[in-house]
């Protein structure tokens, strides 16, 4: 009887393990973790995955573009240093994506169209490494770049130097603010205009926040600037003359010395916070001429000329009336012309070359790159 019970005990168990076996088999294996989001330079076509952001942003990407998914902690900057192996070509990026209306802000999910230059055509499909900053992110930063390559090969040069740009006029729709404010020197009366190491004394002090190192820019107004074609005023155009670093705080003001001086300074001069420009770069090619076609891009007009000259030629700063809400980032290269006969009306004549430095939503500073003959007010633009 003993055999026989421990027969039918086994016999028990045995049975117990085929039929766990037998559910362990049937039961569904684990679904595999969600892959996480691609990042690095990929290659089109592609579907652009929903996802919360300001800006309405292309749902597709053509077929053999190269392309970007934007992670937390990116920026213009650091994807122009990564991947074009120069942050200075950040605005090359922007000028590829102009769903993007403010390039100090993009967002996760986004997608950039990479310039097709050598430098990128070269890591198409590479992985890259995620940024762990905010969302959005700005698209200057600090260093500067090693020159890559131009779309025909060619080196890129710097538009302008850093210093120039930082002394550009431009063009403001509304006031900025006015409030900190130069109000005379340390050698007094005797001196009206004031320059590189002289001291100035600030109307704010450390009650407003103010503390010695910090960096400002000085400006002051100009004037009125009207339209050449409609009159109407356009905005105020704003002259840049220095900056320089707070030395010594008090309650109610300060003292600043001036590192460098664009033109003279004097009482009433007004303060912004400094900041580091970002100088765009370009591949040299040949300029428009005569039998350049029209390119039916973006057109505007050159409405000011630097140091409130009547003509401009290769060199000068100029205003356009044309901006970030047209499309345009620095950088970008545009014809100038004029038509000689307009109730002829005659060909264009294509008198020079601009290109974009620096941009404002409605207005932009750019460089001369090329002139063979006098630009005035009132000369057109078109974007090559």
């Amino acid at each position: 009887m003993k055999a026989k019970g421990l027969r039918v005990l086994l016999g028990t168990v045995a049975a117990c393990l085929f039929l766990v076996g037998t559910a362990a088999a049937q039961a569904p294996s684990p679904a595999p973790p969600p892959a996480g989001p691609q990042v690095g330079l990929l290659t089109g076509p592609a579907t652009v995955a929903t996802h919360w952001s300001k800006y309405k942003y292309p749902d597709s990407i053509p077929a053999g573009a190269t392309y970007y998914i934007v992670v937390r902690g990116d920026t213009l900057w650091d994807l122009a240093h990564k991947y074009l192996q120069n942050p200075f070509l950040w605005p090359q990026i922007w000028d590829k994506n102009r769903y993007i209306t403010d390039a100090h802000w993009i967002y996760p999910g986004d997608p950039l169209i990479m310039p097709q230059i050598n430098l990128v055509a070269g890591q198409a499909g590479q992985g890259g490494v995620t940024g762990t900053a905010e969302e959005g992110a700005g698209a200057g930063g600090e260093g500067q770049g090693v020159a890559g390559a131009g779309e025909e090969g060619n080196p890129l040069v710097a538009v302008t130097e850093e210093d120039t740009l930082r002394c550009a006029h431009y063009i403001v729709g509304d006031t900025e603010d006015e409030s900190l404010l130069v109000v005379g020197s340390e050698k007094g009366s005797t001196q009206i205009a004031l320059a590189k190491n002289d001291i100035l004394y600030l109307n704010k002090g450390s009650n407003e926040g103010l503390k010695a190192g910090d960096a400002y820019l000085l400006h002051h107004e100009s004037y009125k600037v009207k339209h050449p074609r409609s009159g109407k005023t356009i905005g105020t155009k704003v002259e840049t003359t220095g900056w320089g670093h707070v030395i010594l705080v008090e309650n109610s003001s300060s003292t600043i010395i001036v590192d460098q001086a664009c033109s003279d300074i004097h009482a009433g001069d007004y303060l912004t916070p400094f900041e580091k420009p970002t100088v765009p770069m370009i591949a040299r090619r040949v300029p428009a001429d005569r039998l350049t076609p029209h390119t039916d891009k973006t057109h505007g007009f050159l409405v000011d000329i630097a140091d409130d000259a009547m003509i401009g030629g290769t060199g000068h700063m100029v205003s356009l009336d044309l901006g970030s809400n047209d499309g345009l980032a620095p950088g970008n290269v545009l014809s100038v012309f004029r038509i000689e006969y307009p109730s002829v009306p005659t060909p264009r004549n294509v008198i020079g070359e601009v290109t974009v430095v620096a941009v404002r939503d409605r207005t932009c500073t750019a460089k001369v790159t090329f002139s063979n003959d006098a630009l005035m007010v009132g000369d057109e633009v078109e974007l090559r």
